[in-house]
């Protein structure tokens, strides 16, 4: 390095550094709510929060087959109505992948001049049990009902435009599964999913279909600055979560999925209220919702987003600083990957022409490696350290920037300590040119699993390959470089990671943070002195953030503990029990009344706190109608009938029994993803159960005998056993489902007799 650029190149590498870390979370931002003077053909988030004020009412929970649920489903149609738009109540009966129940979707449909590849506008309106659901999904309804009023106003649409709002997405994707079978769904091309997995964030289009390489195009024509990548999409493949755009892509449609996820901590609880649903996120639903809408609706008939047959492709997405929105298609994959490694072992090569010796400089790499290991083990340690103080008693906490910010810092001194090492034990060019292996390990990785994650070696490896033979010589800018363009890629999902999966993302957050500073390394040591302090600071800030999390309350009124009450037993006797989703305080269970270690409530109910015995409950009545023998296979009918009036019913039956076989009321399940779980268990459940019962079937293999539970379920807790409702602490709340009651009855069903065979 020339004397002039000694002193400069460094200090350039680490402001550009912390610019492009700060400017990556642009992406994530949300844009300013829009007033209610906005243009007609505008979506403004107040007029729909206004409107979702009005078809929430009083913000009671609304789960499907309730009379909250009603009312809402009677405001939605009102809603669409004033402005226009007649809409039609379809309903069915119809099965997810495990609970059956007779759903009402709301249809409506804006004409265009072609009913043929119509667009398909998606929300749910049904809530869970424990909370009013004004971001899961009443803000996507909201969404649904102001675009509808801004397509109207603007000019004639090319391509019919329908709404949907789904019942029973809570329950398993029911009202979808139902709109599947409708004749109007036929005419669907593509559609548009709005959801939320907490109560504030960016609108982010997490999920799309195979072959999507021309729908992200015209994303990009329309939101040239959305958010959300094909990384997201491959991370949400991988969880177990799934909305009703499952359905609809199950289906053959194509179609983009938008939700954000932040605040999940307020996810399926009371707090899931209109107070916490944040403006900016409702405007960036609408802006995309609308926006794509347009662009879809407006093609012209037979321009088919995603080409016929084999031509269909899949693309690299992501949005840059919040700027816009970058995609190639996967097919470059193997030629960007082909380029960066060239690059890279051409670097190596003229290192050793200039005399770096080949150990050193594989040693080096090795090096490096071991030091991001060693620093996951810290990230690791850290974290069950503070578990086991007890600063993370459930997966979301009031601690949480705390916490994020404590594993972000502990990569800064681990990273400069280990890279002044290999830096004196190996030499400058070397460390340089190891901090890149590990982007060419990610790099390579992703372009043979995972496809859509591949932006994030691909681009650092070549960033720093093009420099190193444009301008020789110069490590700190070459590795720098690569540094400031992880920044920017990497960094969301280092600080995001705690957000995405709760207090388990953390160990990754330390992870992700040690890979973006190590290329930074070179610029950092050569400040020698700065890099010390740099250390120090560190190590200071993690250990300080640790503290005050340790010494801060994990919950308070806006980061609820999560907690039900479950009051299960049957006909002999019953007992109330606490299902925490986090760790109580210590000395709450003895003092309310519940046993300090948590037992299993029956062998397919889950865990919980025994607490106090009440009275019993009237057991459901389970009815053999049939048991036979065809085809070698075992054919059983049983029904379950709520003697307490439940609206909820269902059997368990055994693992091993053959999902396909199953009917409910003589509706087949659904396909799902997770059929092929091994259980001893397998949950059926039908939601609207009738007076008179509802019919089970299921085949088995013969020669045994069947041990069957049936069950019925209702919201809340018997009258007798309310004081326990005060036996949470002030800050403790129900979630998903809430509290319930459960009633069960056993019941042996003998082989068949031989003289039915």
């Amino acid at each position: 390095m020339q004397p002039g650029t000694a002193r400069w190149a460094p200090l350039a590498m680490i402001a550009l550094f912390v610019l492009s870390a700060a400017l990556s979370m642009r992406g994530n931002q949300t844009p300013a709510a829009i007033g209610v003077d906005a243009p007609a053909t505008v979506f403004s988030a107040t007029r729909a929060a206004t409107v979702l004020a009005r078809v929430l009412g009083d913000e009671q929970p609304h789960p499907t087959g309730s009379a909250a649920n009603a009312q809402v489903r009677d405001r939605i149609v009102a809603e669409l109505a004033l402005i226009g738009v007649q809409a039609q109540i379809q309903r069915r009966f119809a099965c997810g992948g495990s609970t059956c129940a007779t759903v009402e979707n709301i249809v409506a449909r804006l004409p265009g001049e072609s009913a043929d590849q119509a667009v398909l506008l998606a929300a749910h309106y049904d809530s869970v049990g424990a909370g009013p659901g004004a971001s899961d999904d009443g803000a996507g309804v909201a969404t649904l009902i102001e675009s509808a009023r801004a397509l109207l106003a603007g000019p004639p649409l090319v391509r019919d435009v329908w709404l949907l709002a789904s019942d029973g997405e809570e329950l398993g994707l029911i009202g979808a599964e139902a709109f599947v079978r409708e004749p109007e769904f036929a005419r669907i091309a593509t559609v548009i999913n709005l959801e939320a997995r907490g109560t504030r964030g960016a609108s982010l289009l997490i999920e799309t279909q195979p072959g999507n390489a021309q729908i992200i195009a015209a994303m990009r024509r329309a939101l040239p600055r959305a958010s959300g990548s094909s990384l997201d999409y491959e991370i949400y493949r991988s969880l177990p979560n799934d909305t009703d755009f499952s359905v609809f892509r199950r289906e053959g449609r194509e179609g983009l999925n938008f939700a954000w996820a932040e605040g999940a901590a307020r996810y399926h609880t009371p707090l899931d209220n209109l107070a916490h649903l944040d403006r900016g996120s409702l405007q960036h639903h609408g802006d995309n919702a609308l926006s794509m809408t347009r662009e879809l609706a407006g093609r012209a008939p037979g321009a088919a987003a995603v080409a016929d047959g084999g031509a269909a492709q899949d693309a690299v997405f992501f949005n840059v600083f919040g700027a816009t929105f970058a995609a190639w298609p996967v097919a470059l994959n193997p030629f960007l990957l082909a380029l960066g490694l060239v690059l890279w072992l051409a670097l190596a090569v003229r290192l050793v022409r200039r005399g770096s010796r080949p150990a050193a400089l594989a040693s080096a790499s090795i090096a490096v490696l071991a030091l991001l290991a060693v620093l996951a083990g810290l990230g690791w340690g850290l974290y069950a350290l503070l578990q086991a103080l007890g600063a993370m008693p459930a997966m979301w906490t009031a601690q949480g920037p705390l916490l994020v910010t404590a594993f972000v810092a502990l990569a800064l001194p681990a990273m400069l300590l280990g890279g002044y090492v290999v830096q004196r034990w190996r030499g400058p060019p070397a460390l340089a040119l190891a901090t890149l292996l590990p982007f060419a390990i990610v790099a390579a990785a992703a372009v043979a699993a995972m496809p859509g994650a591949s932006y994030l070696g691909l681009l650092p490896l070549l960033a720093a390959g093009l420099c190193a033979h444009l301008v020789p010589g110069r490590a700190v800018l070459r590795s720098g470089l690569a540094a400031v363009v992880a920044a920017g890629l990497w960094f969301p999902y280092a600080v995001d990671s705690y957000a995405a999966i709760g207090h388990p993302g953390l160990t990754a957050t330390t992870l992700l943070s040690g890979v973006i500073v190590l290329p930074l390394l070179p610029a950092l040591l050569s400040l020698r002195r700065t890099a010390g302090a740099l250390a120090l600071a560190g190590l200071a800030v993690a250990f300080a953030c640790a503290m005050l999390a340790l010494a801060r309350p994990a919950f308070d009124g806006d980061v609820p503990r999560p907690a039900n009450l479950l009051y299960a037993g049957d006909s002999d006797s019953a007992r109330l029990y606490l299902q925490p989703r986090g760790t109580m305080p210590v000395g709450f269970m003895r003092q309310a009344g519940f046993a300090d270690v948590s037992r299993p409530v029956t062998a397919w109910l889950g865990w919980g706190h025994p607490g106090a015995a009440g009275p019993a409950l009237s057991a459901p009545t389970l009815q053999v109608e049939s048991d036979s023998l065809r085809d070698g296979r075992r054919q059983i009918a049983i029904r379950v009938s709520s003697t307490r009036a439940s609206s909820e019913g269902g059997l368990m039956v055994p693992g091993d029994v053959d999902v396909a076989s199953i009917r409910v009321q003589g509706q087949a399940l659904a396909p799902s993803r997770w059929h092929a779980e091994q259980t001893r268990w397998r949950r059926i459940t039908i939601v609207g159960l009738p007076p008179e019962g509802a019919v089970f079937e299921f085949e088995s293999a013969p020669g045994r005998e069947i041990e069957l539970f049936g069950y019925d379920r209702s919201a809340g807790i018997p009258a007798e056993m309310a004081g326990a409702l005060r036996e949470r602490d002030a800050v403790a709340m129900p979630v998903h489902g809430g509290d319930s009651t459960v009633a069960w009855q056993r019941m042996a069903v003998a082989e068949v007799p031989q003289a039915q065979k």
